[in-house]
Formats: structure tokens, sequence, C-alpha cells
């Protein structure tokens, strides 16, 4: 075969590849074109040539084909570094060389954004996979182009336009340019919805995530217009109906109008609500392996009630369980709805498919550098050759994301099969972590403290053991406080928990008296059922009175030691113990104070929090405390230990230490003025019930409305004090600040107007 024949098969071929457009059929029958006695590289300059001589299949000594020839040109043009690939036969001294002649794509030595005076570079080439000093891909750059739109979209540049253009600088260098338009943001400026009549507009608008904008936006970034939110508050309004019973919901395109100035944008939803469906009868086919009237018990949707899809859900997966809780891990749990003709209800209908008895294998965890893997095996409720427990499986991963130490989103228990072991599933433990680390140094204003600073180092997961360590330094005007403390979870790799710490404190805040405190304190725990521990505390307490107001307090009994012990059992099942979502919180405790000493009392306090979603991210928060004191041997409790009420804390509409039992006393000052005292009480409760919602989920910014109730004094006399409010929280690097705004509703407190708090940390 000639030299000029072969070029010619191989310019059409390139030339095929090229447009994408190359089949098998194209080149025709195979035809043998020579015996290959080398191979050449030619035109190569930051590629090797032993990449190249790698990926091909032609070696010397083989007959190259044309079939062979084709699969060479489509491995190097593969390889995305190369504009022209072709290939010659060269004959040198009697050998046939097969030579691979190649040109390189340009390096990108420069990446430049044009048009983006809203969106700085910085923020645009993280957004971008194309790096400079890499060989220019043009996938890559098409992929950054609708990268960079998605980005404009999210930050609300709605209509921003994105291209992109290769500047040559010379043979082998070139300068990537993207073209940006930007426009201005485009704002939502009202959101309409026609046919809905169960609900009201305002109703469906604090569903769906697209907001219209308001005078606080530029606050929490609503009221900007973006496509995949508002795609997402589509499937949301469906939701919220069939929650509501709404199973014909419809829900048509919606329609979007742009100002002529391209700022604003006007959005009507066209809705058809259907009826409201009851639930006609629930009924079970197939395997069914427990008793219908243990099932019917179990589920959230009943017969002749309201039709939701949320309970429906529930059911699914609760129904899932209890055949997973028999070992049944393949378990098929399938709904079918009937609409009753004539009627609006319909008939729910499960049926089952078991499957097979599984077990679970080999327990593997990834992900996890820092921390040991026992510190995730010991959450683990599963074992390996357990018969296999749905319920059990979804509570070890639970107890995983309770630690706090890995990204919620990133926990993912896998379970696979082995090859050739059908009844066996291995349990892969994926996780990220996050920084579980702190070093925070703070200054300020607080209104209960004034000026302040504040130093603090934390670490939650110390070593990757689990261990919690800290060390915090707090100096305010009125008060100055530094502790240190360690826990240790799994002491000697068993479930009992050790702990301690010491403290020293000066506290001037109250008006009565200003008072230095040091002591320590250690505690054991151990957990006596799921999610319930148990815990004996021992605290060594020295108190010492620096100044006094009140002539009611009396210093020696003040002074001195207190020796104490507590016992408290607390129930913690809250999803996040630093910013819960969902669940509770439970406590009790007996502390009695005169084991050594100079001070005998018994305290015993109980609290309950509770926390719950609304509606998308609200949070209904509530928390319930009531304490009391009790005499020991008639002796008198020290006024340092009574309650009072008031402040950032509990009640706030009210200042510190405004509610408790009040006596009209003269200073000791010497100045002979009368002062209404707050002597303290031995009974105190309160409640706190609060709405919270993000503001800003960038910014962490958050907003929430509060009202608080509670009484401080005798247990034979009480007076409730209520106030409601709102503020704001911030959840910066040096902790939560909160910004709140109390108006009292009780008694001579309302002509004082509202109360301003600002303090760092949250309230329950």
């Amino acid at each position: 075969m000639s030299l000029r024949f072969i070029s010619l098969f191989i310019f059409c071929f390139v030339t095929l590849v090229n447009s994408s457009a190359f089949s098998a059929d194209d080149i025709g029958p195979r035809v043998d074109l020579f015996k290959i006695d080398r191979i050449d590289v030619v035109g190569n300059k930051k590629v090797e040539k032993e990449a190249i001589l790698e990926k091909i299949g032609s070696k010397p000594g083989m007959t190259l084909d044309n079939f062979l020839l084709k699969k060479d040109l489509e491995k190097i043009y593969s390889m995305k570094y190369f504009e022209n690939v072709e290939a010659h036969q060269e004959t040198e001294k009697g050998l046939n060389i097969l030579q691979f002649k190649l040109k390189e794509k340009p390096i990108i030595t420069k990446i430049t954004f044009e048009g983006n005076d809203g969106l700085s570079d910085d923020d645009l080439k993280g957004q971008v996979k194309s790096k400079v000093f890499t060989i220019l891909d043009t996938t890559t750059v098409k992929a950054d182009v609708l990268g960079l739109l998605k980005f404009y979209e999210e930050k609300g540049y709605f209509l921003a336009s994105v291209d992109f253009q290769e500047k040559k600088l010379n043979e082998e260098n070139i300068e990537l340019i993207f073209n940006i338009k930007e426009y201005d943001k485009v704002k939502v400026k009202k959101i309409n919805f026609l046919g809905n009549i169960a609900f009201k507009d305002e109703e469906l608008k604090s569903i769906i995530q697209t907001q219209e904008d308001t005078l606080f936006s530029f606050m929490s970034g609503s009221g900007n217009f973006k496509e995949i939110n508002f795609q997402n508050d589509i499937e949301r309004m469906k939701y919220f109906y069939r929650m509501k019973g709404y199973l014909q919901i419809n829900i048509g395109t919606p329609e979007i109008t742009v100002s002529e100035d391209k700022k604003w944008v006007f959005i009507t939803m066209k809705l058809q609500e259907g009826p409201q469906f009851t639930v006609n009868k629930i009924t079970f086919q197939g395997e069914v392996l427990f008793p219908e009237t243990e099932l019917h018990e179990k589920m959230v949707l009943k017969e002749n009630e309201t039709y939701s899809e949320e309970s429906l859900r529930k059911d699914i997966q609760m129904l899932t369980e209890m055949y997973q809780d028999e070992g049944y891990a393949f378990a098929n749990v399938i709904r079918n709805l009937n609409v009753v003709p004539g009627e609006n209800k319909v008939d729910v209908e499960f049926s089952f498919e078991k499957g097979k008895i599984a077990y679970f294998g080999r327990i593997r965890i990834k992900g996890n550098p820092k921390s040991r893997d026992k510190v995730i095996r010991r959450e683990i409720t599963i074992k390996e050759g357990q018969k296999f427990n749905g319920t059990d499986l979804r509570q070890s991963k639970e107890n995983v994301q309770r630690l706090g130490f890995y990204e919620p989103e990133s926990i993912v228990f896998n379970t696979v099969s082995p090859k050739d072991k059908e009844d066996v599933l291995d349990v892969e433990v994926s996780v990220k972590e996050k920084n579980t680390g702190q070093i925070s140094l703070g200054a300020g204003y607080s209104t209960a403290t004034g000026g302040f600073f504040q130093a603090s180092v934390t670490q939650s997961n110390f070593r990757g053991l689990g261990q919690n360590l800290s060390f915090s330094l707090n100096v305010a005007k009125t008060s100055n406080t530094f502790s240190i403390d360690f826990t240790e979870p799994y002491f000697l790799d068993t479930k009992w928990s050790l702990g301690g710490g010491v403290f020293i404190s000066e506290n001037d805040t109250s008006s009565s008296y200003s008072e230095k405190r040091k002591g320590g304190n250690i505690r054991v725990g151990y957990p006596i059922f799921t999610f319930t521990n148990l815990y004996m505390t021992y605290k060594l307490e020295d108190t010492r009175i620096k100044s006094v107001d009140d002539p009611s307090i009396d210093i020696s009994l003040e002074n001195g030691l207190a020796s104490s012990i507590q016992t408290s059992v607390v129930h913690d099942k809250r999803d996040d113990r630093s910013d819960p979502r969902k669940g509770y919180f439970l406590s009790y405790s007996t502390e009695y104070t005169g084991v050594g000493g100079e001070k005998k009392w018994i305290k015993n306090e109980a609290e309950a929090r509770g926390y719950y979603p609304v509606v998308g991210d609200l949070i209904l928060r509530s928390r319930f405390y009531a304490g009391k004191l009790d005499q020991v041997e008639s002796r008198k409790i020290p006024r340092t230990e009574k309650f009072t009420l008031g402040g950032s804390r509990n009640l706030r509409g009210y200042s510190f230490e405004d509610i408790g039992p009040k006596k009209y006393l003269k200073r000791t000052d010497g100045s002979g003025i009368s002062e209404n005292f707050n002597i303290g009480g031995e009974f105190m409760t309160f409640t706190n019930v609060e709405f919270q919602h993000p503001l800003s989920r960038e910014a962490g910014l958050k907003w929430v409305v509060f009202f608080d109730a509670g009484h401080a004094g005798d247990v034979d006399k009480i007076k409730v004090y209520t106030d409601y409010g709102f503020g704001f929280r911030w959840f910066s690097p040096i902790g939560v600040l909160r910004f709140e705004f109390g108006y009292p509703l009780t008694g001579e407190f309302k002509e004082k107007g509202s109360q301003f708090h600002f303090d760092i940390g949250q309230v329950f």
C-alpha cells in the first residue's frame, strides 16, 4: 500500500474523529497496512512520550491495520491534551515507522473576568474548575460557564449571561476570558395565587422559599428570585396540600413577568385544589407477618380521618422497620391509593413483600482520619453477625450524628451484600469530619455585665477520642470568670463517663452584694436506659462576700465552704446539642449540700426542653424549669443561693433580679437611703416559648419571637410575671450573640417599657 494512500486515509479519519461523526462502517473492512518496526511521537512538548505510547494498542512487531489505527487515534484524542492528531507511515533504512504528529492544546496562563461588578473575581474563581497553568479543555470551560450562570442565579442575578473567549498570547499560551453581563439583581415584587380557597395567600407564602422583597431583605437575602428554589417551591406546595388531604392538587405552569427595567419579577401561580379527602379503608395484602389490629394501632393514618401524605410516609417507614426488625432487610412496602367513586374518600392498601432474612456482615468505617474508629463504633448498636434490624441501624446513624463531630449530611450507612452472600449485608459507615475545635477571642458590651473580653478554647473531640476539653476566660465590668473542664465519655472504654473542672469567679451584678467564688467538681455518669444517663457529681466551693448593700445579708452565713453531692438523671433526644431542630431534653437533679463544709441545704431542680419543626425552617422551642430549696437542720439558706428572676437568661422583659420577694431596707453604706432589695426566694419556676427562623443562612443570622412567664419567691404565694418580645441571633465564631427586646406585661414594670438585652450563648 502506498504512503500517499495511507496519508489520505489518515486525513479522512482524523477529520471524522474531530467532527464526532465516525463509525466503524466508515473505514470499510479490515485492511492490513504495514508491519510496525518503530513508533515515533512528534509535536509533544508537555505530555511525555511514554504516557502516549502506554495509551495506544500498537506496538513494534505488530501488523498495523485500519481498525487498530482507528482505536489508537481515538485514545490519543481522548486524552484531551491535543488539538490535532495525525498518523503517518515513514521509512528509514528499510524500517517502517508509525509516526504520530500531534499539536498540543494551549496552556491557560491567565484567567480573567470582565463585566462582573456585583461579584468579585475571588468569588467567581471559586466556581470555575479551569485553572491557570493547565491545558485548555473546552468541555471544562463550557461547564464553567454553566456553573457561573448558576452561581449568579443563586445570588439573585437571574438575567445574567456568561460566555468565554480564548485570547492567544503566543503559540503555546492563551488567556481565558469570561465575559459577563450581570444586569441588576432581580427582586420578587409580588407573588399572587389564583384558585386557592382552603388556604390564604399568606399561609402559602410562608411555605415557599421564594419570598417578596421587604424592608429587611438586605439582611436576610430574601426577595431574590432563584430558579432552582422556585422549582422546589412548587413541589413544596404540592406536598403541603397533600399533607392536608388534597390529593388532586394541580399547580399550573407559573407565570413570571419581568418589569421593563428588568429589576422586578411578578409571579402568578394558578392552583386547582380539588376536594379534601378522608381515609375510607386501610387494608393489608401480601406477606402480612403481624396481626392487622397491631398494624392499625401503630399507624398514624386512621380510617375516617383526613388523609395526609406526611402520615403515609411515616407509616411506610414504620411498617418497613417492623419487617426489618424481624430480619427481613429487603422488605418492600408498596402503597396503593384508590379513590372511592363519587365520594371524597380514598382507600389505602399496603402490600408487603418480605424478601429473605439477612444478617449484618462486616462493619467498616471511612472518612475519619482524625477520629479513632472506636469513637464511631461505640455509638453503633448493631453487631457483626446479628440478624438485620432496621431500628437499630437507624438509631446507630442518629447516635453518630448526635456526637456533633461530623457533617450531618455526610453520615451515610450503606449496606452492600458481599459476592455470593445474598443473606449477608456489610455496613459501610461514611463520615466527613468537621472542625470540632474552636479558639475564640472577643470583646464587646453586654447589658448584663457591661463591657467584656472573652477568650475560650474548646475541643469536643480531643485527641480524636471523643473527649471534651474546654478553657474559658471572661473579663467584664461586673463579672469575671475562669474555668477549665474535661470530660471522658467512655472511661477506660467502658460505658462510664468521667469528668471534672475547676473555676474562679467574681460577680458584682447584684445590687445587694458582690461575691467571689472558687472551687471544683468531679463527676461520673452511666447510661441506664437508651438516651438516659445517671450522673453523680461532687462539688467543693468556697464563697467570699466582698461587699454588701442589703442589711438582711448575714456575711457569716454566706462565707465559707459548701461541699455537695448531686444526683441527676438526664434524658436527651435532641438531634443536635448545639442548635437543635427537633427532639427534647429532660432532666431532674437533687443536690445535698452538707457533706462536710460549713453550709447545709437541699436543692431539687427539674427541667424540660422541646424543639419542634413547624413548617420549613421555622422551629418552635420551649423550656420549663422548676427549682426548690429546702433547709437542713433548720439552718438558713444563704442569700447567694436563693432564686431571683429577670434578665437575658430567663424573663427577658425584666432587668436582672427584678422578680422575687422584696423588702424596703436601709442601705449599709450609711447614706440612710432605703431601697427595695430583692431578698431571693426558695422556689422558682419559669417557662420560655420561642419561634426561631433563619434570617440569612449564609451569615448565620436568625430571628426569634418569644414569650416568657415565671415566678420566684415562696411556693405558696405564686405570682406569675409575663413578657413577650423579639430578637436576632448571630451564630458567630465566638458563640451565639443574642440581641433581644423584651416587653413586660405584669404590674408596675409595664410602665418602664421595653428591656434590651445583649448576651452571648443560647438561652436553652
